[in-house]
């Protein structure tokens, strides 16, 4: 009984002290297998690491840096990313700070042991499991939600918060539906200082950054042009249909009903069932997770005897969408057997 009060008290430190831990033994262990079988593939970050793939300007700058800084060897390329990936986690941290999360080391030890953003960004079973190009992602969006602009944000937040979205947009797709759900919603409210703000900061990075370079960068032109034409079996008007449909919903939410935590989330799954329908992964999705870990909701609780005392166990919206994080490892795996 002493021993569960311990424990239960001392839940967050675990938590993190195991993810933490997590992350550095997949470090060792990649080196490890790499070592034994030098034929191994690195996965992605090989594919990043010899510029196989185009990603967008922003992205490939990015990598850029990290290859030069690996010297030549992809060992050391390997590293960045574990550090990458390390660092970002480390950020979702103040995020969970910025939106007033109780129990926040429980909460935050949930995150770092998610088991579906695990499986996506570091572990992998064949080959090495990080995934860089969405650390990048995560930099931007993370720094996005810790400027979040709630009721008392000032001008300075609103334009950081607008700013690190804009880049997400162009580090990685997942919140460029964004874009026009923002816009929409500010005319809808007519908050129009905020519109203002917003067409200054995000337009501005889109067009530098995004539609520019697709006219004078042919490797990111025919690398959009690939996106398009994969998933061939399915038409493009049949790809799309999904995110019309989520844009639907969006559009008949009330205007007090919805927040830019909710249009984000409309964003990644508008983003996410496209790319799902070109080339089928899972992870496409995962963004979804943090509103479940941004959304405070408490479920139910059980009591349960130990002992001759009884525990309280609350089931929350962290603990919900850790648990169904396991579902979706699960439908990830079975995808990989039967699509893969």
């Amino acid at each position: 009984m002493k021993l569960f009060s311990v424990l239960k008290k001392n839940l967050g430190f675990i938590l993190i002290f195991l993810g933490v831990s997590m992350r550095i033994f997949m470090l060792l262990y990649y080196y490890y297998i790499h070592a034994i079988d030098i034929n191994r593939s690195w996965g992605d970050v090989g594919l990043n690491f010899r510029h196989i793939i185009y990603y967008p300007p922003l992205t490939s700058f990015l990598l850029e840096i990290f290859v030069f800084l690996s010297f030549g060897s992809i060992e050391i390329f390997a590293f960045w990313a574990f550090f990458w990936e390390v660092f970002t986690s480390i950020l979702f941290y103040f995020v969970l700070k910025r939106f007033k999360i109780m129990n926040i080391k429980v909460a935050y030890g949930l995150y770092l042991l998610n088991p579906f953003l695990f499986v996506n960004n570091i572990f992998s079973p064949i080959n090495c499991g990080y995934h860089v190009t969405d650390s990048f992602f995560f930099l931007f969006f993370f720094l996005a939600l810790i400027y979040y602009p709630g009721e008392e944000a000032n001008h300075h937040e609103q334009y950081l918060f607008y700013l690190f979205l804009g880049l997400s947009m162009v580090t990685k797709y997942y919140t460029l539906p964004g874009l026009g759900l923002i816009f929409l919603d500010l005319i809808r409210k007519k908050k129009w200082n905020d519109l203002k703000r917003f067409l200054i900061t995000i337009p501005p990075i889109i067009l530098i950054l995004m539609v520019i370079p697709f006219f004078y960068i042919s490797k990111y032109r025919e690398e959009l042009i690939q996106w398009y034409k994969i998933g061939a079996a399915f038409p493009f008007y049949l790809r799309i249909i999904p995110s019309l449909i989520f844009f639907i919903i969006f559009l008949s939410i009330k205007n007090d009903k919805i927040n830019f935590l909710e249009i984000l989330m409309f964003s990644i799954m508008m983003m996410g069932s496209f790319m799902f329908f070109s080339y089928p992964y899972l992870r496409w999705f995962q963004g979804v997770l943090f509103y479940g870990m941004l959304k405070p909701k408490q479920f139910f609780s059980l009591k349960i005897k130990i002992g001759t005392d009884f525990q309280r166990i609350t089931i929350d919206n962290h603990v919900f969408t850790f648990l169904l994080s396991f579902f979706g490892v699960l439908l990830s795996f079975l995808m990989i057997i039967f699509i893969y």
